[in-house]
Parts: structure tokens; sequence; C-alpha cells
């Protein structure tokens, strides 16, 4: 039987890579992301072990619909990957609430939903499973004009 892992942030980077990682070991890869065509090009690239879906972390219906469709299809989760993450780099004073929220909402309160989600699976599975937060230096101190941020990546520390 093939593991499943389910990977947040798949369209570029760190979440690209790790998709291309596990695809490789003969995973099923759920991969969660924004944007349907880089999802598109990806799932063309990676083959029948790739499963997009088009997932906005700062909405909750939309992650309680994938994961509906996750248990529906895979059953159980092996590895939850939470990779995805919002950055602006900017002097705080100038920020608006729009840019504090899509960054707070899509790395901290994004990433406990997907988590509570995938929970619910994983308690299905027999095998233990497992959840990697992937943090950043952001996480252990201050960076300038990166202030929210930091704040969101202190709170995944939290959380985690």
């Amino acid at each position: 039987m093939n593991k499943t892992i389910v990977i947040s942030g798949v369209t570029s980077g760190v979440g690209k890579a790790l998709s291309k990682r596990f695809i490789d070991l003969n995973w099923e890869v759920y991969g969660l992301g924004r944007d349907r065509k880089k999802l598109s090009g990806l799932s063309n690239s990676f083959g029948s072990n790739f499963i997009p879906l088009e997932v906005d972390l700062m909405e909750s219906d939309s992650i309680k619909s994938a994961f509906k469709y996750i248990e529906l299809k895979a059953n159980n989760i092996d590895v939850l990957v939470n990779n995805a993450a919002s950055f602006i780099m900017k002097e705080f004073v100038k920020s608006s609430y729009k840019e504090i929220n899509t960054i707070i909402d899509t790395n901290l309160k994004g990433l406990i939903y997907v988590t509570l989600e995938a929970l619910k699976i994983m308690k299905n599975n027999s095998n233990p499973s497992r959840i990697i937060n992937i943090g950043s230096v952001a996480s252990t101190h201050g960076i300038e004009n990166q202030a929210i941020y930091c704040a969101s990546k202190y709170g995944l520390n939290g959380f985690s």
C-alpha cells in the first residue's frame, strides 16, 4: 500500500521539492495550493501519484472541503507537512490590515485549520502519523521589516 502525504504550499520552493521527492518514493501526494494553473502544471509533471487540490488557507471551508476529499480518497494520512506561507517585507507602520490578515490567516490560522482537519483523518490510521511544521529563523528572533511574518512564525512555534 502506498503511503499518503499532504503538503501545503506545493506550487514552489520547498513544497514543490518535497512533492517531487515523495513521488519519487512512490508515495501518494496530496498537494495543497492556491494557484490552479501551477497545480495543473505540477500534476502533468508529477503524474498520477500527485493529487492537486486548490485550497485557500485563508478560507476554513476550502480547507474542510479538501480534507473531506482526502478522507474519501485516501482514508488516511501518514504525514502532514505544513509548508505554505505568505510573506511581505515591509515596514510595519506601512502595512495594511489586508496584508496583516493575509500573513496571519495563511501562516498561522491556515496551519492550525489544516492540522485540525488532518488529525481527524490521522486518528483513524493504525500506523504512527507525523506532522511537520516548516518554520523559519523568523520564529526565534525579530527581523527588520518582517514584524508580521515573525509574529506568525512565533505563533507556529507556540502551536507546535
